[in-house]
């Protein structure tokens, strides 16, 4: 039982340490980007979270198909927002 709330508590406390971690830098994806591909980015391209946002930005994009819709959006939204830039 214990072993399981530390489990927990870990769980719970991983995002803070990752920031901490990553020195509190800024993502360039937007808040909202985020939360809508925190499931696909843990699932298709978690081995990429070491590595710079252009990395896991090309992971999303390789996985588009299998993405969930709230995230390919997401992606597509920024994709073009590029293009007119």
């Amino acid at each position: 039982m214990l072993r399981s709330c530390l489990a927990f508590l870990l769980f719970l406390a991983f995002p803070a340490i990752v920031a901490f971690a990553q020195g509190g830098r800024d993502h360039l994806g937007t808040a909202q980007q985020q939360r809508a591909c925190r499931s696909d980015v843990l699932r298709f391209c978690a081995d990429m979270q070491d590595r710079d946002d252009y990395a896991m930005a090309n992971c999303l994009r390789a996985h588009k198909q299998r993405l969930t819709s709230t995230c390919r959006r997401s992606l597509e939204s920024s994709d073009r927002q590029s293009q007119r830039d």
